[in-house]
Formats: structure tokens, C-alpha cells, sequence
């Protein structure tokens, strides 16, 4: 037998018509899966060419077209041939025990019934007619045809006749006896069946009948007991609407349910539909909430004793219901209802919560690392929540106003504000002025807008005396809300002081990451932000094919000016050179001191449009001009300058610095105060680092590395409690090289992990001679980025302690916060492993960091080190004596030590010590020492004749 394929009926029809209820395939499907193996019944939907799955198939509300049934039909009945089955026969003696549909058939009452409810149009099968005739007790002629367009076939009277033998088994009776009279696939007008059945008194059968209606009422029982724990425990009150929805479908038999909700407070109005389109449930909704009667159609209300919320109804179309659909239906609404109550409950609750959190979150707020913008936008959203408004407005000053006449608040953040409204308060500055207005008890009120709000109350946010913003809080109706009351205005108070701490802390915060990314002498970009803008630049020539440009500029001579002048003149003449190249320069290029007195220019676009060299021409030219300093000895001071240029786009931003690097020099060599651009040629540079670099491939091998310890104080007492082990290698050509020239050699190529593991081993010996001695040391270690990378550090930690017998607690390993961001995900594991050995973990250069404030707590480690450049510019201003406070007293809310690096100076040292600083290093205390002079050091320290600023050290290893 071949399954009839795709034919002219389905494509005028369309596949996807409603032709047949999931009903018959389901009654098809739990036949096959009672004859059938699992596979055997997915092969008949292969061959039928199905592409939903057995689960769709199975649901009652899944419709199909005539083709896809007839195919489906056609599959089964072959693959039951094939099993020696015959389908009329099968459905005959076949149970059917799905529990809703059996509930539905079994609430008729008797075979009668359901024979009765068949006449006329069959809504689970519109394209076919009956006509029902009761021709004697318990026998019926059922006359049945399709309608024209829809061609009757074999496989479906056996169908049909199996299904009538099965009727009265729903009702604990025998099998009926069907016999085809008369059939539309032999010529005849319609097919006519004639049924009989026997009222018989076989109890087995009745007990059958019972077990099957037990089971029925027992499986609602559980899924109704599951829908209410299902409404106790989810707080998704929709999800739990949805599935009420969905199980109402089955309870009432029915093809299509829609659940309409009237709008409520805080919702929009809501429709929820299974079984229909989304069109058709729009339109039974509007229908039904709307008051109009809808023809076809079963509803009943949802509400509680709290409230009416819409109506569940049932489309009668494609359904079999009975007296009992009216009451499972109200059931199912009851159940709604109660979930929206509960919904309603859980909505003032969280509102009283949220009210609760918002205050808690401002106050958790004060503790969080962010920036003002994202301050002023968690302030304002808090705002709702602890007053009622409907929108909230918040400005501020430029973050230097100090409350003068003529200052201006700005806005800093909106919400509940339509767009336009917001674009008219963000031109619309409030002034000082304005905020002398209000009362006495700092609120004002006011029932004047255009913006379109009713009312509106403001308070002014104070930091040190100085109203630095206000917040302005407004409704949209009843102005009555905002009513000024002591309640309404503590509130607005409270809010008005929390903001100020949080903004106050997230602007100095600001400052800090603004420091970390610039130069404190000049204010420009540092290396790091450089580095990052000539990577934007670089990928903005790509895309858009500009010219760009490296300018790196060396002044002249400064080396004297500072010799001859003072370092305190070579600063001011650093600033001026800054501002000089600044005024000269669009806004739109950048300029940053790399560090000394070195300089860059990144140039784009029409900056470049006549040649880079121009604009070197332009700056030698501007650096040229005397530079009028106050104080200067001898009048105007006048210098010049060198200019390297690298033009043309690089793979990397490190590539186009290098060569205008590179360039630099040549300009140096060719006699100062020119430029030159670079060269392919120009690489001379590069090639002795890689002669420096195959040397440090045998440094290791031939023990030309040693180490050299500088000690480390107790800023309180005074004593030496550690060393800090720096590297040093004495070349046998070039004598003993600083780590500038080789670290970052080992770094690139890989070599550090080989010379690192060799630090941490000598580092750990040396600690143990020393304390065998009796001298108890800290020995701190820096460990570099790439050696943090491996899972080898731990291994080699632990292989140096256990070598030499060094005390774990007395091992610092110090890693740069700039290490630690760039991959934290990985990177915070490895120091909770490093600290499981034993060992103490430090971050070096703290404060350099981008984003480290804001994860320093998930951080395990114990000891900050602030870097030492914030403590060489700790005296020139109140603000960076503020940053060392900030920093110092944020490591100990944290339960960490601080130490401090670079102390050079007697005053920086006093402050520090004031700012209760736990330790510090530096040249005030003692350089580098080799092993053997640490122990003279400390000996001499120790019989007091050796002063912490005069420490000897030979000049060789410092």
C-alpha cells in the first residue's frame, strides 16, 4: 500500500488547516504504542512524513490537515499489516485510558449519549457529516460522508468503525459490534455503520471500568494538588497562569482556552491562550472583557473575594463537552484567581521590600567602587522607593564648584522622564541662586512645571559646606503626594546625605583611576592610556585608510636644567612644555609624557593631511620660544628639542612607539633640535637587544645572576622586619646591568619562569641562613606576570620552601595589581592556591591599576604596596596627601597591611607615619644590599651607628 502523498485537496487547503482534532491521533497513537515498540512507532512517523513530534502529535489541541492525518493513518495501518494487526480489531480490544479524554466520555453517562452528542457536525472533525438513528435498545445507524474536495479512503472507515466498537468500553461494557453497510470508497453517498452492544454483567470488565475511572479522578486529583504547591512556590505568577491555561485544555476536553485579564495595578492588562492563535485569543479577549456575549464560546469570571480580574473561557469549536465542562472550568478559575491574589500579595511585600533595599543599597553603595554617573543613576532609581513619586531628576556641579555665586548645577541623571523632558532639563542648568530660594528646613515645593508634572519637591545634597547638587523629586497626578510633611521631608534629607557621601566617595575614587592613567607632574596621559589611545588610532586608520602618526619629543638639556636649576624648576618646565604642546595641538590628538622628560603626539586625519613633518616643524618651532618661568635666575629660559616620527599603520601600538622610539635616538645622534622619521633600517637598537637577549639565554647557566636585598622598616619602631630580593646580573662584558635593560627581555621571550624559579630559590635559602642566624627577616619576591600565568609558580613555591627549610609565613610574594587584572578570573584561583602553601601575597604598585578598588576585597592577599608614585608627589598638595589616607585607610578596613615604596624624603616619611603607614622601603633607609651587607647593616643598626639615610652600599649593584 503506498501513503498518499501532498495532493491537490491539502495544497488548496493549506497543510496547516484544521481538518482533524489531536484527538484521533491520539486515540491513533495509544494504539500503536500498546501494539508497537518506541522506534517502530517513530519509523510510522518517518513514513508519514511528519515532522512534529510524538508529544505534539499526542496533545488534543494539536490540529491537523486532512493530508497529514490520512498519511499518518495510512503509515500506521501498513506497519500494523505488516505485524500481522488489524487496525478495526486493535482499536477494538484495545483500552483506552488517557485520563482527561476518558473523564470527558465517561461524563456522558452511557454509549447513548455519546451517540446522541455525535449528530450533525462532528466539531473534532468539521470536513465530515453524520446523521445518527436509533434503530433499537443499545443499536444505532450511523449514516457519515466527507465533504466534497476531500476524497473518503479505506484506511479511515476501519478507522471509524474501531472507534465505535471502542464507545461502550468507557462505560465498563463489551466491545460493540460494527458492521460497514454501505461505504464512500465503493461508489455509495455516504458510508453507513451499524452498531450493537450488549448490556453484559461481567464483573470483570465492570472492575476494569472502575479502575480506569479511578485512575481518571486520582490523576486530576494530583494534577490539581500539583497546581496548587505549583501557585505556594513559584514566583512567577505568569508561568503558573500559563500552566492553568494549559491543563484546562485537557480537564474540559476542550481545542482552544483563553485566560483574559483586566489591566491592574502595576500590570497592563494580559491575555493567555493555548490552543488558539494569538489573533483569535486577542479577539475572544476584548470580546469577552469588553461585556459582549460571544457566540461559541464557554466563560466563566476569575476573582476572589479581593477583586474581579477577567474571565476563562473555552472555545466551543473542536471540543466534546459535557454539564460537567461549566464546573471544571469554574474550578480552573478559582485557581487563577487565587494565583493572582497571591500575585497581588507578593507585589505589595516586594514593594515594602524594595523600599527597605533601596535605602540599604544606597548605604551598601558607599562601600562600592563606581563612577559618579553610575552613582547619580542608582541614586535616582532609588529614589521611588523611599518617597512616592513618579520621576526623579538629579544635578550636580562640574565636581570644583565650592557653592560661589554664578555656579551651576548640572544634570547628572533622570528617571521616569519622558525623552523630551529630559533633553529640556539637561539644557536647563540650575543655579545657586534658584537654591537659596528654598525654606528654611532645605525643601522646596512647587506646582510649577512644563515638563508635565503636577508637583514637584527638591533638597539640596551638601559635601563640606558646599551644595554640590540637588535632587528634585516629581508626580505626574495627585499633587497632593508630595503633601511637605516631616515624614516626606526626612526622608528627602536622608536621601540628600547618603548621595553626598556616595557621590563624594565616587568622585574621589575618579581621581584615583585619573591618576593612575596620567602623569601627576603634567596632567597628561601616562603610558598605559597612550598605549591605549594609539591602539583606537591605529584601528580607526584601518577602517577609515587616514594617515597616522608617532611623535615622541626629548627635550634637550634638561638634564642640565635640572642639575643646574633644581629639580623644582625642571617640574615647572615639564608643566610648561605640556601646556605649550597641549595649545598647539587639536583636541582631538593626544599628548602624554611617557615618563622624564620625553613626550608624545598621536596625530591623525587632517593633522596629517601635509606630512607629519610639518607638524614636528610646528612643535620644534613652538618649543623654540622661551619658556618664562617665576623665579628664574636669569630671565626666560630657552631650549630645544629632538622628534622622532613614526609614520604609517603597525600591527600593535607597541610596533609604532618602538620605531618613533627608535627615531628618537637618531634625532639625538644627528645633532638635537630636529626630527627624523623612521626608517626600516633604523633597527640597530633592535638588534642589540637581541644580542642582550641570546647573552641572558647562558646568564642562568653560568650563575651570572645574584640577588641583592633592600630592607624594609617598621615605620612605628623603627625596625628592619624584612627584605625585599631584587635581581641583578653581572654581565661578563658589560658588568652588572640593571633589571630595566634585562627584565623585560625575560619577560618577552619566556626566560623569566626559568629565572624566576631560580629568585624564589635563592630568595627562600638566603631567608633561611638568616634566620639560622637569628636575624627573623620577611623575605618579599616579586613575581612577574608570566610566571603567574603557569600553574608551575605553586610547584615552585613549594619546591623552594621544602629545598630550604624557609619559614612559609616569612616568604611575601609580591605581584603587580596590574598582573592581577589582566585575566582575574584565572588569576585570583592561583593566589588562593599560592597562599594555601603558607605564603603572604603582596600587590606591588597598588594604585596603578584600572578597576582593582572595585575587586581589591575578593582579592586573597594581606599586604598593600603603594606605589612610589603617589608618594613622590604626596607633599605638593593637600589632594595627594587626601589619596595616601584614602589608600592607607582602605587597607586596613580590609584587614590588610600597607607598605609604602620609594621614601626618599624625611617629610614623606613623617606623613606616612602619621597616616599610621605599617611599613616602607626606600632611599632614606638603606639601597640595595648584597647578602653579606644586610647582615652588617643590621648589625651596625643594631649597636646603633648606622643611620637609616646614610647606609653605604657599593654604587656597582644599586
Amino acid at each position: 500500500m503506498d501513503i498518499v502523498p501532498n495532493d491537490a485537496n491539502e495544497v488548496a487547503t493549506g497543510l496547516h488547516d484544521q481538518h482533524v482534532s489531536g484527538f484521533y491521533a491520539n486515540i491513533l497513537l495509544s494504539v500503536l504504542r500498546g501494539l508497537l515498540p518506541v522506534q517502530a512507532v517513530q519509523d510510522v512517523l518517518v513514513r508519514a512524513g511528519e515532522t512534529r513530534t510524538l508529544n505534539e502529535l499526542e496533545l488534543v489541541s494539536t490540529w491537523s490537515s486532512y493530508g497529514q492525518f490520512r498519511r499518518l493513518l495510512e503509515a500506521s495501518v501498513q506497519t500494523l499489516d505488516s505485524a500481522r494487526q488489524d487496525l478495526t480489531s486493535a482499536l477494538a480490544s484495545f483500552k483506552y485510558v488517557d485520563d482527561d479524554m476518558g473523564q470527558i466520555i465517561q461524563e456522558l453517562g452511557s454509549p447513548r449519549e455519546v451517540f446522541i452528542s455525535g449528530a450533525g457536525t462532528n466539531p473534532l472533525l468539521p470536513i465530515r457529516r453524520y446523521e445518527m438513528t436509533e434503530v433499537g435498545e443499545r443499536e444505532w445507524m450511523i449514516r457519515e460522508w466527507f465533504l466534497d474536495g476531500f476524497a473518503p479512503y479505506d484506511d479511515f472507515c476501519r478507522f471509524v468503525a474501531g472507534q465505535y466498537s471502542e464507545i461502550p468500553m468507557f462505560f465498563g461494557l463489551p466491545a460493540a459490534e460494527v458492521v460497514e453497510l454501505e461505504c464512500q470508497c465503493r461508489g455509495d453517498a455516504a458510508c453507513l455503520f451499524r452498531i450493537r452492544w450488549e448490556e453484559a454483567d461481567d464483573s470483570v470488565m465492570r472492575a476494569d471500568y472502575f479502575e480506569v475511572h479511578n485512575k481518571v479522578l486520582e490523576a486530576r486529583l494530583e494534577q490539581l494538588q500539583a497546581m496548587v504547591t505549583d501557585l505556594a512556590s513559584n514566583e512567577r505568577y505568569e508561568d503558573v497562569l500559563q500552566g492553568i491555561v494549559a491543563s484546562s485544555v485537557r480537564a474540559v476536553g476542550a481545542a482552544g482556552v483563553v485566560l483574559a485579564l483586566k489591566p491592574r495595578t502595576g500590570s497592563a492588562g494580559k491575555v493567555y491562550a493555548e490552543g488558539l492563535s494569538e489573533a483569535d485569543g486577542a479577539s475572544i479577549a476584548e470580546d469577552l472583557l469588553g461585556g459582549a456575549e460571544r457566540h461559541g464560546v464557554i466563560a466563566v469570571p476569575v476573582e476572589s473575594v479581593r477583586r474581579h480580574y477577567g474571565v476563562l473561557a473555552v472555545d466551543e469549536r473542536g471540543g466534546v463537552f459535557t454539564s460537567q465542562t461549566q464546573g471544571t472550568l469554574e474550578t480552573y478559575a478559582r485557581l487563577a484567581a487565587a494565583t493572582l491574589d497571591a500575585a497581588d500579595a507578593m507585589e505589595d511585600a516586594r514593594h515594602q521590600a524594595n523600599t527597605a533595599g533601596a535605602l540599604l543599597d544606597l548605604s551598601t553603595s558607599l562601600a562600592e567602587i563606581m563612577s559618579t554617573k553610575d552613582m547619580a543613576a542608582r541614586v535616582v532609581r532609588a529614589v521611588p522607593q523611599v518617597i512616592d513619586c513618579d520621576r526623579v531628576a538629579l544635578f550636580l556641579d562640574d565636581g570644583d564648584w565650592t557653592g560661589a555665586d554664578g555656579g551651576e548645577l548640572q544634570l547628572a541623571a533622570a528617571h521616569g522622564y519622558p525623552d523630551d523632558a529630559v533633553a529640556l532639563l539637561s539644557v536647563r542648568p540650575i543655579t545657586e541662586t534658584q537654591l537659596r530660594t528654598m525654606r528654611e528646613d532645605g525643601i522646596e515645593y512647587t506646582l510649577v512645571s512644563d515638563v508635565g508634572t503636577a508637583a514637584a519637591v527638591a533638597v539640596p545634597i551638601c559635601l563640606a559646606g558646599n551644595t554640590i547638587g540637588c535632587i528634585l523629586a516629581g508626580v505626574t497626578v495627585n499633587p497632593e503626594r508630595l503633601a511637605i510633611t516631616s515624614r516626606l521631608s526626612d526622608r528627602l534629607k536622608g536621601l540628600a546625605a547618603q548621595a553626598s557621601i556616595a557621590i563624594g566617595n565616587a568622585r574621589l575614587v575618579e581621581q584615583i583611576r585619573f591618576q593612575s592613567v596620567h602623569d601627576a607632574l603634567t596632567g597628561l596621559p601616562n603610558r598605559a592610556l597612550i598605549l591605549d589611545r594609539t591602539e583606537q588610532m591605529l584601528a580607526r586608520a584601518r577602517r577609515a585608510h587616514i594617515p597616522v602618526a608617532a611623535l615622541f619629543i626629548d627635550l634637550d638639556g634638561f638634564k642640565e636644567v635640572n642639575d643646574t636649576l633644581g629639580h623644582a624648576f625642571g617640574d615647572q618646565l615639564l608643566q610648561a612644555v605640556a601646556t605649550r604642546l597641549s595649545l598647539t595641538m587639536r583636541e582631538s590628538d593626544s599628548i602624554g609624557r611617557m615618563g622624564g622628560d620625553e613626550f608624545v603626539v598621536l596625530v591623525d586625519g587632517t593633522t596629517t593631511g601635509a606630512g607629519p613633518e610639518l607638524v614636528a616643524e610646528r612643535l620644534l618651532s613652538v618649543l623654540r620660544e622661551p619658556f618664562a618661568i617665576e623665579g628664574l635666575p636669569n630671565g626666560p629660559l630657552t631650549l630645544t628639542a629632538s622628534i622622532g616620527i613614526a609614520a604609517g599603520s603597525r600591527p600593535s601600538p607597541n610596533e609604532l612607539l618602538r620605531d618613533a622610539d627608535i627615531a628618537l635616538y637618531q634625532a639625538k645622534a644627528a645633532g638635537r633640535d630636529c626630527f627624523v622619521v623612521f626608517r626600516p633600517q633604523m633597527h640597530t637598537a633592535v638588534q642589540d637587544r637581541l644580542l642582550l637577549e641570546m647573552d641572558l639565554r647562558d646568564a642562568l647557566a653560568h650563575e651570572q645572576y645574584f640577588l641583592v636585598y633592600q630592607p624594609i622598616f617598621d615605620l612605628a619602631s623603627g625596625e628592619t622586619n624584612g627584605v625585599e630580593a631584587l635581581l641583578r646580573w653581572r654581565h661578563p662584558a658589560r658588568g652588572v646591568v640593571q633589571p630595566d635593560e634585562f627584565i623585560p627581555i625575560l619577560e618577552s621571550s619566556g626566560m623569566i619562569n626559568d629565572v624566576g624559579r631560580w629568585v624564589l630559590e635563592e630568595a627562600c635559602r638566603q631567608g633561611a641562613r638568616w634566620h639560622a642566624k637569628g636575624y627573623h627577616l620577611d623575605v618579599s619576591v616579586n613575581v612577574s606576570a608570566r610566571q603567574l600565568e603557569t600553574d608551575s609558580l605553586i610547584d615552585d613555591v613549594a619546591h623552594a620552601l621544602k629545598e630550604s627549610g624557609f619559614d612559609a609565613h616569612s616568604l611575601l610574594v609580591e605581584i603587580t595589581e596590574t598582573a592581577i587584572m589582566k585575566n582575574m578570573d584565572a588569576v585570583v584561583p592561583r593566589l588562593a592556591a599560592l597562599k594555601a602553601t603558607g605564603i603572604r601575597v603582596a600587590i606591588d604598585d597598588f594604585g596603578t591599576g584600572y578597576s582593582s578598588l572595585a575587586y581589591l576585597q575578593h582579592f586573597p592577599v594581606d599586604t598593600l604596596k603603594i606605589d612610589r608614585s603617589f608618594i613622590s608627589t604626596m607633599a605638593d598638595s593637600p589632594e595627594s596627601g587626601a589619596l595616601i589616607h584614602t589608600l592607607v585607610q582602605l587597607g586596613k578596613s580590609l584587614g590588610l597591611q600597607t607598605l609604602a615604596e620609594g621614601i626618599e624624603e624625611s617629610s614623606q616619611y613623617s606623613q606616612l607615619e602619621r597616616e599610621h603607614c605599617d611599613s616602607g622601603q626606600g632611599y632614606i633607609f638603606a639601597r640595595p644590599l648584597e647578602a653579606d651587607a644586610v647582615e652588617a647593616f643590621l648589625l651596625a643598626r643594631s649597636f646603633g651607628t648606622c643611620s637609616m639615610e646614610t647606609a653605604a652600599v657599593p654604587s656597582s649593584i644599586t
